[in-house]
C-alpha cells in the first residue's frame, strides 16, 4: 500500500473541526486567478506545507506567518496548505492563521469525506482538493457539491488521464494536472499529451508540483490558467524569490 493509499484509509479517523473560524467570507481563487492573469502577473498559487514523503522536509525557524506575509506581498493568486498530519505533519491551524492575507486558500489534503470538507471550510478554506485518481465518479461529484453547497470551490486534480473521466465541469470547479506521481511521489511529465486531453474541457486549468517560481516554460504559460508552486518558494532565500 503506497503513503497516499494509507492516508485515505485513516480519514476515518481524522478529528473533525466543529468549531467555526472562518474570519472573512469566501474568497473565489478562480477569480483570483483570472484577475492576475488579466493583470499580466503569472496566476500562482504558493503552497505551505511541513514536510512532504518525496522528501521535502520545512527549515527549521521557518516562520509560517511571514511565509504567508511574504506570497501576499508576492501577490499570488492563492494560498494552498497541506492539512493532512501524518505524513505531512500538516495542520488546520495553519489555515486558520493564513486567512488574515486575504487570500483565497485552498486546503490540501486527501479529502474523501464530507467531514473532511467541513473542517476545511471552519478552518478558513475557501476550495478543497479533490484527487480523481483516489475517488470514485460518484464521490467525487458528491464531494464537489457538497463543497458548492458550502460556497467553496473544487480543484480536482488528476495525475493518471485514465481516472480524467471522473470529472465533471462545473461552475465551482477548477481542473488540476499534478505531474507527480502519487503512488510513486516520482514527477512523471507527460504535460503535452496531458494538453490534448484538456484542450475541449472548459473551465480554469492549473498546473502542479515540480515547478519553479519564475522559471515556468512560456508555452505552458498561455496553456495553463494559474500553477501551483511549493517546495520552490519553500526553499528559497529572503528576497531571492
Amino acid at each position: 500500500m503506497s503513503v497516499v493509499q494509507s492516508i485515505y484509509s485513516d480519514n476515518e479517523m481524522r478529528i473533525q473541526v466543529n468549531e467555526n473560524m472562518r474570519t472573512r467570507d469566501i474568497i473565489s481563487l478562480r477569480k483570483s486567478l483570472a484577475e492576475r492573469r488579466r493583470s499580466g502577473i503569472t496566476p500562482v498559487i504558493g503552497e505551505f506545507k511541513r514536510s512532504s514523503p518525496s522528501g521535502f522536509r520545512l527549515t527549521e525557524g521557518v516562520s509560517p506567518a511571514a511565509y504567508f506575509r511574504k506570497l501576499a506581498e508576492m501577490k499570488v493568486a492563492g494560498i494552498s496548505v497541506l492539512t493532512e498530519p501524518k505524513h505531512f505533519l500538516g495542520s488546520y491551524s495553519d489555515l486558520v492563521e493564513a486567512q488574515s492575507t486575504g487570500l483565497p486558500l485552498l486546503a490540501k489534503d486527501f479529502i474523501s469525506n464530507e467531514r473532511m470538507i467541513m473542517s476545511s471550510y471552519n478552518s478558513g478554506a475557501d476550495a478543497v482538493l479533490l484527487i480523481a485518481d483516489f475517488l470514485s465518479r460518484e464521490n467525487l461529484s458528491k464531494l464537489v457539491a457538497f463543497a458548492s453547497g458550502l460556497g467553496m470551490e473544487s480543484l480536482v486534480e488528476f495525475h493518471d488521464p485514465e481516472f480524467l473521466v471522473n470529472y465533471e465541469p462545473c461552475d465551482s470547479c477548477l481542473l488540476g494536472y499534478n505531474r507527480r506521481n502519487l503512488i510513486t511521489m516520482k514527477i512523471e511529465d507527460n504535460t503535452m499529451q496531458i494538453l490534448k486531453l484538456l484542450r475541449d474541457i472548459p473551465g480554469p486549468k492549473i498546473l502542479e508540483s515540480g515547478l519553479k517560481y519564475g522559471s515556468i516554460d512560456p508555452y505552458m504559460e498561455k496553456r495553463f490558467d494559474g500553477f501551483l508552486i511549493g517546495t520552490s518558494l519553500l526553499e528559497a532565500k529572503e528576497g531571492s524569490v
